[in-house]
């Protein structure tokens, strides 16, 4: 079959955009794939353009047009990241989500696909939250989380796009809380914590994603679907269960409620793993139905929730044990300084062999 779609990915100095753009790259149907970010992308992505420039719409509209991209999936916006959610995340999230689409608009605009990274988190995390959310469950439009409600405005932003542009399919996917090992997220580096502090009185079910399971359903989501899914790994555990296989002792020490002087309280001490969306999620918890994502997109996660946290754990051990790039760069100058002093000692012997150094009394 001749290659025939373009893809644009935005997000590419993260793993979320990175990732997924170099398995497109590896999809025989796939013509090309441009990777962009506003910092610099990583260069080695395969058989992937990348470029670094900022989501304006003048910008990007020219290189869909130019490219002729007919599928963007938007990896960019950032839901919860340790050191909270600030000023400069906000106007990414809103202006970058804005400039995209107004990128893609108009009628001589080649896309005819959109695929947006969400995540569960727009459900919230409360008491009254029912066991395996469907996506047709309201959001939480009302979270106390800046981060939350800006996350729900993207979604809207898409799907009003989709109403008004005809012939375009949106998707937006729903993550579950990742686990990757170079970028773990805020649960998995609490996890990683020596003591993990906990609310008091909480055993909340966790359910969570591995990243290779990320990358499989965006790529998924780049060739059929339409509309919202939920990307999570099957059979959730009670987050004790998830401590025990991780080797961990959780320690319920922070208050029931109120957690924004526990917070303030941890950063004090060095601990900023525990964000807002966190603090809620490790007292109510949240699961979500997979089954809409298996209909709609023929997407299944490869692993279930332990699964996922002991193939992190395995890949957080290789690294630990790995070579530090310092220690390395050490090792190769050295190694380079002494076949270079070889080198030298060589040629003085070669010099004085063909009487090229003589003395003077």
């Amino acid at each position: 079959m001749a290659r025939s779609r373009r893809v644009l990915v935005t997000g590419a100095a993260r793993w979320w955009g990175a990732d997924t753009a170099r398995r497109l790259g590896q999809d025989p149907n796939v013509a090309e794939v441009v990777a962009v970010d506003s910092v610099k992308v990583e260069p080695d992505l395969g058989r992937v353009s990348s470029l670094q420039l900022e989501l304006r719409h003048g910008v990007v509209g020219r290189l869909i047009r130019s490219v002729g991209i007919d599928t963007v999936i938007h990896t960019a916006s950032v839901v919860d990241t340790d050191g909270g959610y600030n000023a400069a995340a906000h106007d990414s999230n809103l202006m970058g989500a804005i400039n995209l689409l107004a990128a893609c608009s108009g009628a001589d605009s080649p896309v005819r696909r959109l695929v947006l990274k969400s995540s569960t988190h727009v459900y919230g995390s409360r008491h009254d939250l029912p066991t395996y959310v469907r996506e047709d469950r309201q959001v939480d439009d009302r979270s106390p989380h800046r981060a939350v409600r800006d996350m729900i405005e993207v979604e809207r932003l898409f799907f009003d796009f989709a109403q008004r542009q005809a012939g375009i399919e949106v998707v937006v996917l729903r993550f579950a809380n990742t686990l990757h090992v170079t970028d773990p997220g805020p649960l998995a580096r609490h996890l990683d914590l020596a003591l993990v502090p906990l609310p008091i009185g909480y055993e909340p079910m966790i359910q969570l994603i591995q990243a290779d399971d990320c990358v499989d359903a965006l790529a998924a989501a780049s060739r059929r679907g339409r509309g919202i899914y939920n990307i999570a790994a099957p059979r959730p555990l009670p987050l004790y269960e998830l401590l025990k296989i991780g080797g961990k002792q959780g320690f319920p020490i922070l208050p029931p409620a109120g957690p924004t002087l526990a917070l303030t309280v941890l950063a004090g001490v060095g601990i900023k793993t525990l964000t807002p969306q966190l603090y809620d999620l490790l007292r109510w918890g949240r699961t979500v139905s997979t089954g809409q994502a298996r209909r709609g997109m023929g997407f299944g996660a490869q692993r279930d929730t332990a699964g996922a946290l002991e193939s992190y754990l395995s890949q957080r051990r290789a690294q630990r044990l790995a070579p530090k790039s310092d220690l390395a760069d050490s090792e190769r100058q050295l190694r380079a300084f002494f076949q270079a002093r070889a080198q030298a000692a060589g040629e003085d012997r070669e010099s004085i062999g063909r009487g090229g150094i003589s003395t003077e009394g």
